[in-house]
């Protein structure tokens, strides 16, 4: 269906008869295969082309796994990469043991399959393996980056054994990932501000696409919010979801100090927390010292298709993120969620994806990351329900036109395509 030929150090495909371009994209991926692996919602969104007409092929690891497999995955095809990552000494050994298989597999796979683009999105090895096969092969290299540069650093110190080690090997991971990022064909920041601080560090503004997160309206439509409120004894009309991680980089005591101002006033209100994390017994002390414990529910982890169920049994939604410069060119996930179930939030407006997205949907109330000013935007969404309602399902419509799998893919299919035309500019 598609030639790739080279000429000018420019990719050339060939068309359909009937003259439109279909596209096979390779995505290069370093989540694991298996019965419980979560997606995130951009694999989604880049793999939702096939819904167009187009190919995708996921490479990735599985630990469930002993010999390479082909495997369906709703229209996806995936290649299953086998892996054992062993701990202690015999990790390194492991880790390089799964780097010489997928190489193998990459370049033989890359040689046979007739591919238009390479996806990848953080891992830097893979990054450096799709550069490898771009130049070798003249594929076009896409490359997403979920998180700042200086994020990432900060992540692997937080969880590491050896803080001191992740600090040095840090440095040498920034200096790989800004080598891909400035030879990709494509890069995909998270949001517009994340493009931002990438070109202020050298990269090419004309080749950034931002690539926020979108939601997934066949999940996120309705809930069993009844079951939900009938397990915790949830009355009334002042009830709040947060949904997220409890990690202490989060500081969610602003948020249990702000839920203690708003139960001064409304008895009644409750707060749904969502998830779990490093810092969720310290939490649950601030909830009790403040005396606010019997209106909190600490549901601890939920699986991911219960998610949707917690929201539809809110009346809004929260989403209170510290103003650091590695959360303001994040783009929260649970907002949009909480969007795109129709029910309105609250968000602190340092975080400038949270602004720009209840500025233009007028689908909540932004605050300041204050205690203070957190209660008093909970409170107004208490106070009237019919404006809450319509805040709702403005926040809905405008998820639905700007962040749906559908309307998101098609700008990345657009891109794609664009992509490929610049390079057919030069024919045969």
């Amino acid at each position: 269906m598609l030639r790739r030929a080279r000429y000018r150090h420019h990719y050339i495909f060939s068309h359909d008869y009937n003259g439109s371009m279909h596209l096979h994209a390779c995505m290069l991926l370093g989540f694991r295969y298996g019965r419980a692996m979560r997606v995130v919602p951009q694999i989604e969104i880049a793999s939702y082309i096939t819904h167009f007409g187009h190919r995708v092929t996921w490479i990735l690891p599985s630990e469930e796994n002993d010999e390479f497999q082909e495997r369906p995955y709703q229209k996806i095809r995936l290649f299953v990469i086998p892996c054992r990552f062993k701990t202690g000494v015999m990790h390194p050994l492991s880790k390089a043991l799964y780097a010489v298989r997928i190489v193998r597999f990459v370049l033989q796979n890359a040689r046979t399959e007739n591919y238009s683009l390479i996806f990848v999105r953080d891992g830097t090895f893979n990054g450096l393996l799709a550069l490898y096969i771009k130049r070798r092969h003249h594929i076009p290299l896409v490359f997403e980056m979920s998180n700042p540069i200086e994020q990432r650093a900060l992540i692997h110190r937080t969880y590491s054994r050896f803080p001191h080690l992740r600090a040095v090997t840090g440095i040498l991971d920034r200096h790989l990932t800004m080598h891909i990022l400035r030879s990709a064909d494509l890069v995909l920041p998270t949001t517009t501000w994340m493009a931002d601080d990438f070109a202020a560090k050298g990269i090419e503004r004309e080749k950034m696409l931002p690539y926020p997160n979108g939601v997934d309206l066949e999940r996120f439509s309705r809930g069993a919010g009844e079951r939900i409120r009938a397990e915790h004894c949830l009355d009334g009309q002042a009830v709040f979801v947060y949904v997220g991680t409890m990690d202490q980089e989060r500081d969610l005591t602003i948020l249990i100090r702000s839920f203690a101002r708003v139960q001064r006033q409304i008895a009644s209100a409750r707060l749904l927390m969502v998830g779990d994390g490093t810092d969720r017994g310290r939490l649950e002390e601030c909830a009790c010292d403040l005396g606010v414990d019997g209106g909190i529910v600490f549901t601890g982890r939920v699986r991911p298709e219960e998610i949707p169920d917690y929201i539809d049994a809110a009346n809004a939604g929260v989403s209170i993120i510290p103003p650091l410069d590695v959360y303001k060119l994040s783009s929260p996930i649970k907002m949009l969620e909480y969007m795109a179930m129709g029910r309105p939030v609250v968000a602190n407006e340092e975080i400038p994806e949270q602004k720009e997205a209840v500025d233009a949907s007028c689908g909540g109330v932004l605050v300041k990351y204050d205690p203070e000013s957190i209660a008093a935007g909970m409170l107004r969404v208490c106070e009237d329900t019919v404006r809450a309602g319509e805040m709702g399902e403005r926040g809905r419509a405008w998820v639905v036109k700007n962040r749906s799998y559908e309307a998101m893919a098609r700008r990345l299919e657009e891109r794609y395509l664009d992509l490929k035309k610049e390079s057919a500019a030069f024919p045969d």
